[in-house]
């Protein structure tokens, strides 16, 4: 038992295969978390690759990372906070009896792909890396600062424009938790939090519950097309048992100013802004690390916009990265629809030669599932 370094992880890995990434089987291939415990129960569930805590969108504490990790016999398990090592930090200090290894899931944008239509979020996992590394350290905290405070400064046009709400970021992060800490993204967050407030307010301005309840209630609405506010509506007829009426012109034309506000703080395809950590820059500063090695975070979540999208991803991976970029996420447990089904086998042709990892991205008080944040 202990700290498994560079070295170490890589040769672990190599003695995965799928079913050590597989808590079960699924009742429903679509569906998170309906799958069995068999190769639990089996002993072949082996690794939980991509897991998050309180530090940074999850609701585990490190010591209940502990024990759950305690309760299954040769696991490997591994924080992986959004933009933070704060987490590995404490389980650095509290050296548990398992085997433990450093982890991140940093958020990165790609801009420069071929006819790209937008900027894309592409999550990196880092693994192995020495989390007390100056360098490393001071990348996030910069990054942290630039990115709550850019988060600050738009929730203050909001309410310049929009006086009548009192937009706050503690509200914002009811929805989406880690916009109060400088992590991830600013925009989807606020597209969320503004959309569903004004529509709220409009309809039910003494409503006795909070804005994000009916998102969590029925986040699965959330998957179509169609205008975020508009989905809103139906998800809020259905929170509430009420049919109500068209959203009017008065209410869309709030909702449009918000998202022209929130829009400048997302950078735009070719125009990076400086709280968000390029995708090919962050590679290679990762490549540049004493140690610590790279895996591309559930890659079908970034969806290609071509064919060929996953031929520039992966490439570009290999390029920037060099020795460090090693292992893409084959084994990632917890998409949601037939995208992944239908565009798994590209996308494993595309990271030939790369090594598979995989995980549930938990987020609950446990490591064998995704859960709920709520």
């Amino acid at each position: 038992m202990g700290i498994l370094c560079e070295k170490e992880f890589i040769e672990r890995v190599k003695t995965f295969n799928e079913l050590s990434y597989k808590v079960g089987e699924r009742l429903n291939p679509e569906v998170t978390d309906t799958h069995d415990t068999r190769y639990l129960d089996s002993g072949e569930f082996r690794a939980n690759l991509h897991i998050h805590t309180k530090y940074s969108d999850g609701i585990m504490t490190v010591p209940e990372f502990i024990q759950k990790t305690e309760e299954i016999p040769n696991i490997l398990s591994v924080i992986t906070d959004h933009d933070t090592i704060d987490g590995i930090k404490e389980l650095y200090e509290l050296n548990p009896d398992i085997d433990i290894c450093s982890g991140v899931e940093l958020s990165t944008v790609a801009l420069n792909f071929p006819k790209q239509p937008k900027p894309l979020p592409i999550h990196l996992l880092v693994y192995g890396f020495d989390p007390y590394n100056k360098e490393l350290n001071e990348l996030l905290n910069y990054k942290r600062d630039l990115k709550l405070e850019l988060a600050k400064k738009t929730i203050a046009k909001l309410n310049d424009a929009l006086p009548e709400y009192n937009f706050t970021l503690e509200e914002a992060s009811k929805c989406h938790p880690m916009i109060a800490k400088g992590q991830d993204e600013i925009a989807h967050p606020l597209k969320k939090y503004t959309s569903a407030k004004i529509i709220l307010d409009y309809y039910f301005p003494n409503a006795d519950f909070s804005y994000e309840e009916p998102i969590y209630k029925f986040k699965y609405l959330f998957k179509g097309k169609e205008p975020y506010h508009i989905t809103y509506k139906i998800a809020l007829e259905m929170y509430t048992q009420c049919s109500l009426p068209l959203v009017p012109d008065s209410v869309d034309e709030k909702i449009r100013k918000a998202r022209e506000i929130y829009l400048g703080a997302h950078p735009t395809v070719k125009h990076n802004l400086e709280p968000f950590c390029s995708f090919e820059e962050t590679v290679e500063f990762i490549s540049k690390l004493d140690c610590g090695v790279m895996s591309i975070a559930h890659p079908a979540r970034t969806k290609a916009y071509v064919p060929e999208f996953y031929n520039y991803l992966f490439y570009n991976f290999k390029k920037y990265g060099k020795d460090k970029a090693l292992f893409y996420e084959k084994y990632y447990q917890s998409y949601e629809d037939r995208y992944f089904i239908e565009w798994h086998t590209v996308i494993d042709r595309a990271a030939e030669g790369l090594l598979p990892t995989g995980g549930y991205d938990s987020h609950g008080h446990n490591i064998i599932s995704r859960s709920a944040h709520y």
